[in-house]
């Protein structure tokens, strides 16, 4: 087999690679990620978290990557330097923003320039949210018209998602259950996903997509190999070439052996 192992692997973090069970990448996952850098991968995070929301990912984990694509492809980083940002409409976020401040919804606003905070409102419930999954909590400032690349509004009301909606003239919005998320028109998981891949000399076919939840199913789909998670949405599954376990059960590990991106201890010798 000629065929070079390596290839440009994008991992989710929450519930893809860093599961809330053990509050830590399982130690298979660790063991998957050296052996795909044996063999010549880069290894990057594909993630909605902003810059700041990655603070305080285990130091094991950031030591092992090449990139990271946050803020749902509104930043993009080879190894720590940024490369991109997507920048969202000003008029966009300046509707998106005095809509939320006019009908007391929680926005967090993210920055080119790493700033991560709430706008006018705040609330007890979203900020410990924030401390649950990311071990931190975004400040509370005013917005001031500074260039963003993310904003998540908090609504579980279909009807102001719909009036936010037609705010939106030159942005990508992603409807969760709760948490909606607005990017510049040109940001999301996919697109930053092959921005970086092809940054380091990769195509579209050399990429591998590890996800679980709805806003993961573009890059599933989209990659050379989709992967998602036992544990993942049915829409992620859908849009993917292959099942895993969940998380907490190797599934990462599972996936890059059942595809041969990395081989079992025993036999990686000969």
């Amino acid at each position: 087999c000629c065929m070079s192992k390596a290839r440009a692997v994008f991992f989710d973090i929450d519930h893809t690679l860093f599961s809330h069970t053990l509050h830590d990448v399982p130690a298979s996952a660790y063991t998957a990620l050296e052996k795909l850098k044996q063999n010549g991968s880069q290894i990057a995070l594909c993630t909605s978290r902003a810059v700041e929301e990655l603070v305080n990912l285990p130091p094991k984990l950031t030591a092992l990557l090449d990139g990271v694509v946050c803020a749902q492809g509104g930043i993009i980083m080879d190894h720590g330097k940024i490369i991109a940002s997507k920048i969202i409409d000003e008029g966009d976020a300046e509707r998106v923003i005095d809509y939320c401040r006019r009908n007391n919804l929680v926005v967090r606003y993210s920055g080119v320039h790493g700033e991560n905070s709430h706008d006018l409102h705040y609330t007890q419930e979203i900020s410990d949210l924030f401390y649950f999954l990311y071990k931190m909590r975004p400040g509370q400032t005013l917005w001031k018209h500074q260039p963003l690349v993310n904003i998540i509004f908090y609504t579980r009301d279909a009807q102001q998602v719909d009036a936010i909606r037609p705010l939106l003239h030159n942005s990508h919005l992603m409807v969760m259950h709760f948490a909606n998320e607005v990017t510049a028109a040109d940001a999301n998981k996919a697109s930053g996903m092959l921005e970086l891949a092809a940054h380091w000399g990769f195509d579209e076919s050399q990429t591998v997509a590890f996800g679980d939840g709805y806003n993961d199913v573009e890059m599933i789909r989209r990659a050379g190999l989709g992967i998602a998670m036992g544990n993942g949405c049915d829409e992620a599954k859908q849009a993917a070439d292959y099942v895993s376990d969940d998380i907490d059960r190797d599934g990462v590990y599972k996936a890059c052996l059942h595809f041969g991106l990395i081989e079992e201890e025993n036999h990686a010798e000969n």
